[in-house]
């Protein structure tokens, strides 16, 4: 017989959906032998293209009571599979190695799929992004792996799988709603709807298709079946924007089509954690304002100021029928920012800037829309495009306080503290993996100093390294020569997004962050007194908690924050990139 992989097939190699199967020429399936075999490549393939060492496999395979031939047998079943499989399954000094490509497995083209469609969604391309997460959900076929469905050491890849499936779906029928494709959702989703009532996401597609159709009464039939569901099984009712969307069922339950941009938000983070006060506080701040307002979302480099504006837009959507509208600020002109603006609200643009800002403002003034400016590195900017008049609400976000705007509602957001940074890194490598190591998971975090974006990335790096131990992993962190430099994952890099900030910072405040750099924290207030104030308001210190005498005060610096200093200082400043003008 010949193998699989000495040929070309327009079917994938191995499929692993619901039973375990390798074709061969000819379009039949190849002989893998008893159960253990095909337990094996269950196994393999499950971990494709990470390296199993042979005492987990032992392990696996005999749930922990091997017998005293199971090294031989391993031996024997490897043996066979090598014979369907040729050299994709190799063995290495740290066990067995098979090598599968994305188009060569359904599980693994699927997780493939799946993660494109989440990519382009991010990046804006929408049509691009249904199309990936369609040909992911084609390829569901069941249960993964099913045959070895009651194999403890299968359960967290198939659970995981399955949370990739339903997210997929959510993910989709989110977007197909928003180009309006109803009909198109409820005939996928109808199978999915009532074995996950507990899915909000997935309730809120559902509602949102059915109203849309004109079946508003099956619409909140389905909202009571989930508040019954969460009330049953977890005591909880449904999160904000279910029931904003609820509320918007019974208030108008045949909507006409208002004036305005629409939403016009990026998608809301899917494992968005934590943040319950300030979301709280700024959901209360922004519905009860009848005549407009404005908030500032401070807080060092990667605290998640963006992640945390975005996900309360996007609960206030039915507070701002006319429209959501965000716009990244940095180091932009006016200008340019005016332009991008105006297209977005399909106005005519102008090079002339008061034309410009004249027409936005008018447009703005009998309109009520949420304006969400990212990371404004000055107040002056900000001022310019604040409407001048009428119900609209403005968010911004900023590294800086931005203490200079007056008669606005502020949020300083502090890193994350033990139980949200835990429960952020569980939702990303999956809360199995934590709860069995919770020791190390808390390790990991601290070294993350509780900052997001860095417990971001060593998820990511964790999740991609399903092999590795927590406790190693925590290990290596504790004894890394630059832990900022371990920050670093595809495109989230964080030492970049302090090369941005240097990049943007006023030369009295570089200044100011070079003495201070080459101290060590914490510092007193008498001893830099001058540098104090400059660095707090760009949120390079932290203030002591409470109120204290200014001439005891103890500020702290992060060790994030600290290292880059020094870098400024040191020889590795020579590979920076150019700072900015004073």
């Amino acid at each position: 017989m010949k193998s699989l992989w000495q040929c070309r097939y327009m079917n994938r190699l191995i499929t692993a959906f619901e039973d375990i199967r390798v074709r061969v020429d000819g379009g039949g399936t190849a002989d893998l032998g008893g159960p253990k075999p095909r337990l094996l490549l269950a196994i393999l393939v499950s971990q494709a293209n990470n390296v199993l060492p042979v005492d987990g496999l032992i392990d696996a395979l005999w749930d922990g009571r091997p017998p005293r031939t199971a090294r031989k047998n391993l031996q024997v079943y490897v043996s066979r599979l090598r014979r369907v499989l040729g050299g994709r399954l190799t063995h290495t000094p740290g066990g067995y190695l098979l090598r599968l490509d994305p188009s060569e497995c359904d599980l693994l083209r699927f997780e493939e799929l799946a993660r494109t469609g989440r990519r382009r969604t991010r990046d804006g391309d929408t049509d691009s992004a249904c199309d990936a997460l369609v040909e992911a959900l084609d390829l569901w076929r069941g249960r993964p792996l099913r045959e070895f469905g009651d194999v403890p050491y299968l359960t967290a890849a198939v659970d995981r799988l399955q949370e990739m499936q339903v997210s997929a779906l959510e993910e989709w029928a989110e977007l197909e709603n928003a180009r309006a494709r109803h009909p198109l959702v409820l005939d996928r989703l109808q199978e999915h709807v009532a074995c996950h009532l507990l899915r909000e996401r997935l309730a809120a597609a559902w509602i949102t298709a059915l109203a849309a159709t004109g079946r508003q009464s099956e619409a909140a039939a389905h909202f009571d079946a989930v508040r019954r569901a969460l009330a049953r099984e977890l005591g909880v009712r449904p999160g904000p924007a279910l029931a904003a969307l609820h509320r918007r069922l019974l208030e108008d339950p045949a909507p006409e089509r208002r004036p305005g941009p629409g939403n016009q938000l990026p998608r809301d983070l899917p494992d968005f954690v934590g943040r319950a006060d300030e979301v709280q506080r700024a959901l209360g701040y922004f519905r009860a304002r009848r005549e407009g307002g404005v908030m500032v979302v401070s807080g060092p480099v990667g605290v998640g100021k963006s992640a945390l504006a975005l996900h309360v837009a996007h609960l206030l959507a039915d507070a701002f029928p006319d429209g959501l509208i965000m716009t990244e600020l940095g180091n932009r002109s006016l200008g340019s920012v005016l332009r991008a603006l105006l297209d977005s609200v399909g106005l005519p643009g102008t090079q002339n800037v008061a034309q410009a800002l004249a027409r936005w403002r008018t447009w703005v003034a009998g309109r009520r829309i949420l304006l969400v400016l990212d990371d404004a590195v000055g107040q002056q900017t900000v001022l310019a495009l604040l409407p001048g008049s009428g119900a609209s609400c403005t968010l911004v976000t900023s590294r800086y306080r931005l203490s200079g705007l007056e008669a606005v509602a502020r949020v300083e957001l502090p890193p994350f503290q033990g139980a949200e940074a835990t429960e952020l890194l569980g939702r990303i490598v999956g809360f199995g993996r934590v709860m069995s190591d919770q020791a190390s998971a808390r390790r990991i975090v601290q070294c993350c100093e509780g900052l997001p974006l860095a417990i971001r990335i060593i998820a990511a790096k964790l999740d991609s390294l399903r092999h590795v131990r927590l406790a190693d992993y925590a290990d290596r962190l504790s004894v890394a020569p630059s832990l900022l430099d371990e920050m670093a994952v595809g495109e989230l890099v964080l030492r970049e997004r302090y090369e941005a900030f240097w990049r943007d910072l006023p030369q009295q405040q570089r200044l100011a962050y070079r003495r201070l750099a080459s101290l060590t924290p914490p510092f007193r207030y008498d001893q830099v007194i001058s540098e104090v104030e400059e660095l707090h308001e760009c949120n390079l210190l932290m203030p002591p908690a409470g109120e204290v005498s200014a001439h005891i005060a103890a500020y702290g610096m992060s060790g994030f924050t600290h290292e880059f200093g020094r870098r400024v200082t040191g020889p590795a400043a020579a590979d920076l990139p150019p700072v900015a003008g004073p």
